[in-house]
């Protein structure tokens, strides 16, 4: 059995870069997407996510790579709108920067490391209902 994390990792090394800035541009938007690869253009992302479209340096396609999996974590376990705010949060993981700065600047494998590996502790936070909506009956 392979784990969600694994199948995720391999997802994001094999999919067509084109449909993860597809996935990305769709999801959190082509301005979030352009931050997340670090580009100043940000419409270069609808260019990569054509099916024929022109292919990134190595880095940009890493960053967009990495992206991708903090992105899915995230929206699987807590939505879009939730994956967007916190890729723009400050988060104490990542020396109070937000994950969507350090991914757009990430060149070392130790940069993407700390952002997926903070993504993997917020996407497997789960608060618990209050005790009412349990299901338990009172009384």
């Amino acid at each position: 059995m392979v784990s969600a994390a694994h199948q995720l990792d391999l997802e994001a090394t094999t999919r067509p870069l084109a449909e993860i800035a597809a996935y990305l541009k769709q999801t959190v938007g082509q301005r979030v997407a352009a931050a997340i690869a670090g580009l100043a253009d940000i419409k270069q992302i609808g260019r990569y996510a054509r099916a024929h479209g022109p292919q990134p340096h190595a880095t940009t396609e890493r960053r967009l790579r990495e992206g991708y999996k903090v992105v899915r974590m995230l929206v699987d376990a807590h939505g879009d709108k939730t994956a967007r705010a916190w890729l723009f949060g400050t988060n104490t993981r990542l020396d109070d920067q937000a994950p969507v700065d350090v991914l757009g600047a990430a060149i070392k494998t130790a940069d993407f490391t700390m952002v997926v590996q903070a993504a993997r502790q917020a996407a497997s936070f789960h608060a618990r209902p209050p005790a009412d909506v349990c299901g338990s009956a009172a009384g």
